[in-house]
């Protein structure tokens, strides 16, 4: 359900942009008279997209424990919220300045919402991902050439650093769409093409994780988590 309403709520938030940039271009235009007719006439789909833009964004929040890494979502909040006073004043008054702001506010809640981040750089929320009780994780403590490299405890630390706030520290959690892990039937190469590209509300981690990593947090998934899969069958 999670990722239908993750879906829904993207193209909910494209449509809104689309009506607000054709309204801003209008008057930016001087197109006034062309401006309240389309406003006139999309008044109810307006309506409806702002609703569903709402009802699913507050779905999102309620659900997603990535929601509390880092600031991104109150910044996009207050961005969002401050563009509708201006948006409404703006388009009512026909003030260029403050529609074209509006706008640009929303452009800017769009941008932090997409890389969960208030400067726009996804590389923020992947450092951000561990919960606060996590040991904290250092990649440059783990050489896969070294003697007494173990990936397990490799594959852990990385796990509880990056996976856990939406997996549970033993796999079962399932916020904002995740998987049951210790119920994967995924081989390893599958497993490892999901945690690199994502899918669903899962973020791709090739661009924050090395395939050291990578592998490292596959290993222990496979050997300390789903392999508990094993007891469901019996």
């Amino acid at each position: 359900m999670y990722t239908g309403m993750l879906h829904t709520h993207t193209f909910v938030v494209a449509l809104f942009l689309i009506l607000y940039l054709i309204k801003t271009t209008l008057l930016l235009a001087g197109k006034n008279e062309t401006l309240d007719k389309f406003s006139k006439k999309t008044r109810i789909v307006e309506m409806v997209v702002s609703t569903l833009f709402l009802l699913t964004g507050i779905y999102l929040a309620t659900q997603a424990p990535s929601i509390s890494a880092g600031n991104w979502f109150w910044v996009k909040l207050v961005a969002v919220f401050a563009s509708i006073p201006l948006a409404i004043v703006g388009f009512k008054r026909k003030n260029k300045v403050l529609a074209l702001l509006s706008f640009v506010l929303l452009i800017y809640a769009y941008g932090v919402a997409e890389t969960k981040s208030p400067r726009m750089k996804k590389t923020d929320f992947y450092s951000q991902l561990a919960l606060s009780d996590a040991p904290a994780y250092d990649a440059a403590g783990f050489d896969a050439m070294s003697d007494n490299y173990d990936i397990l405890v490799h594959g852990k630390a990385v796990y509880l650093s990056y996976c856990a706030r939406c997996h549970g520290n033993d796999g079962t959690m399932g916020k904002a769409g995740a998987k049951n892990l210790q119920l994967s039937m995924l081989d390893k190469g599958e497993m490892i093409a999901r945690i690199s590209h994502g899918k669903g509300g899962m973020p791709a981690f090739a661009k924050a994780l090395s395939a050291e990593e990578i592998m490292a947090v596959v290993a222990y998934i496979k050997a300390e988590l789903s392999s508990a899969a094993d007891a469901h069958q019996h």
